[in-house]
């Protein structure tokens, strides 16, 4: 977070550039800032909606890192060109030709769970659904599962978007180094809640409680 704040900012000199990925920066930076603000008062499912933010943030950032006319397209394009070549969907699948076999940053499931947990409304969902209990839990309650959940999508993306900023804004070697060691350091020791598998954990967390009981 540190660093890709100074990114942001200019911190280890000014580009003179267009600063178009420095505000990508500072917007990953600020949506990042307000979701764990969310997960200290207790609302995951809005955290999550910002850290859904900040996932297409990162696509954008491995398209543009992987292939290097996507950037002066992107800025240059009209909105429905923008709509058109750089939309959710399109960018992950040109991520996936460009990629091949390598898993891209947040892939559709990834992204579609995030979006029905934190963004779009669907039947049935229940909000603050994070106890295992199936109750829907309205308000800022802490809940450790909703925790968990939070900080290790946020850790992701936001390893998923410093990986490439590293790479592509003009900063010192050494701040290039941290970035990229620290962003993959935080990948390998992501906790094992994720917002793909943790209804199942929770609900074999719960099984054991119930059988430990009987």
């Amino acid at each position: 977070m540190s660093y890709l704040y100074r990114l942001s900012c200019c911190a280890w000199g000014c580009s003179k550039g267009d600063h178009i990925l420095e505000w990508l920066a500072g917007r990953v930076v600020n949506q990042a800032m307000a979701a764990h603000r969310l997960v200290r008062a207790g609302n995951y499912d809005e955290a999550l909606m910002l850290i859904w933010g900040m996932g297409e943030a990162a696509n954008l950032l491995w398209l543009f890192m992987s292939d290097k006319t996507g950037l002066a397209a992107w800025k240059t394009a009209s909105h429905k060109e923008r709509m058109d070549a750089f939309g959710p969907a399109t960018v992950r699948r040109r991520l996936e030709k460009l990629l091949g076999g390598n898993v891209i940053p947040i892939d559709q499931e990834r992204y579609q769970r995030l979006c029905e947990v934190g963004t779009h409304p669907i039947p049935g969902f229940r909000p603050g659904h994070f106890s295992g209990t199936g109750r829907p839990v309205v308000g800022g309650i802490m809940q450790q599962v909703g925790v968990f959940v939070c900080m290790t999508e946020l850790g992701y993306a936001l390893s998923m978007c410093s990986l490439p900023l590293a790479r592509m804004i003009d900063i010192p070697d050494e701040a290039k180094k941290t970035m990229t060691g620290d962003g993959k350091a935080i990948l390998n020791d992501l906790g094992a809640f994720t917002i793909l598998n943790y209804e199942e954990l929770l609900r074999k967390s719960m099984e054991r409680v119930d059988n430990s009981r009987a």
